[in-house]
């Protein structure tokens, strides 16, 4: 599977520090005393032109949104939940440390035990590959219905959900302020690869652009993209990280990369068995 490049940003501070400390990686050896990127790092960045209110509306559809101290997860089974990697990392690194993270599921705290990332996942100045990792939680969520994997190969052209809250903002002014209020807005996956889906920023008077238009934002690391079929809600994408195209990260323009839950299909179920 191919590496994926990245463009250089103002990096979550939280996240950036916790990641300095956690100085090896397995199988690869690479430091990580590194400038975290634009990983989708940046709650979601939206329209200008459409009311806050609708995404936080639209937010309320989707209890499957776990919030992690970090970044987000997806729950997946009702004590496993999926996430990117890098994020993942940081609750790994707490547990070897003796500390018990917490992860929010419906307003309900739940304690994170088990940390399993990718065995291929790594970490560089200039790339990030296998972005994705799994959290298994205490006691059963089983208030809630669950998301399903999604296997096919079909997902470009298909328009998704995705969910979270930190920085929120707007394709003007990129991601401003961070109100804990979860949102959730839509796009079109522009183009596909073995690790990714890839969907563009685009700006109201595009004709590629959704009603409902938005990007990840800084707290947004490791959340869902959700699509549903025949009443069926399932996970396609995990959020990783983000190419700037030479703009202002979160602006209009920029292009989002999720890893591709279809390719790590297999893996997730081998773990989770």
């Amino acid at each position: 599977m191919e590496n994926h490049e990245y463009y250089l940003a103002k990096p979550f501070q939280r996240l950036k520090e916790k990641i300095f400390q956690y100085r090896s990686m397995k199988k690869t050896g690479l430091l990580l005393a590194v400038l975290i990127v634009s990983f989708a790092l940046m709650g979601l960045v939206v329209r200008h032109d459409v009311p806050d209110q609708r995404y936080i509306d639209l937010a309320k559809r989707y209890p499957q949104i776990c919030h992690l101290p970090d970044g987000e997860a997806t729950l997946i089974k009702e004590n496993w939940l999926l996430t990117a990697a890098h994020v993942a990392i940081i609750l790994q690194q707490d547990l070897k440390n003796g500390k018990v993270p917490q992860v929010s599921i419906d307003n309900q705290k739940l304690d994170a035990i088990r940390v399993v990332l990718h065995p291929d996942y790594e970490l560089g100045k200039r790339f990030i590959a296998n972005d994705i990792a799994l959290i298994q939680i205490k006691g059963n969520a089983t208030t809630i219905p669950v998301a399903k994997l999604y296997g096919q190969k079909d997902e470009e052209g298909a328009i998704i959900t995705i969910v979270g809250r930190g920085d929120f903002g707007n394709g003007l002014s990129g991601p401003k302020k961070m109100d804990k209020v979860t949102r959730a807005a839509t796009n079109r996956i522009d183009g596909v690869s073995d690790q990714w889906i890839s969907f563009n920023f685009d700006a109201p008077e595009s004709e590629n652009t959704t009603e409902l238009e938005g990007v990840s934002g800084p707290g947004d690391s490791g959340g869902p993209a959700f699509l549903d079929i025949n009443g069926v809600r399932y996970i396609v994408g995990v959020s990783s990280h983000q190419m700037n195209n030479g703009k202002t990260s979160g602006v209009y323009g920029v292009t989002e990369n999720y890893a591709r839950v279809s390719t790590y299909k297999e893996w997730i179920e081998m773990i989770i068995k």
